[in-house]
């Protein structure tokens, strides 16, 4: 099935991407991803951002929050 296949590929390039970035994270200071990503990211980006690279930080973040807070963080506004 091609959903499949890429399934496969976006999980094979987030593992790649938390490979990447594991020398610059300090999993000892969980405050730094104590932030709403999806806001952060939907303030933040412009216009020549590359949207499937932010997707895969925003994954990264997300699966770092889960791990070290058991959620997702979000600050709603509702």
């Amino acid at each position: 099935m091609i959903l499949d296949k890429r399934i496969d590929k976006v999980i094979k390039e987030l593992v790649e991407h938390i490979k990447n970035e594991e020398e610059l994270d300090n999993i000892d200071s969980p405050k730094k991803y104590y932030y709403d990503r999806m806001e952060w990211a939907r303030i933040n980006k412009s216009s020549s951002d590359d949207l499937y690279q932010i997707a895969l930080e925003n994954l990264r973040v997300l699966v770092y929050q889960l791990s070290l807070f058991n959620r997702h963080i979000s600050f709603n506004k509702d």
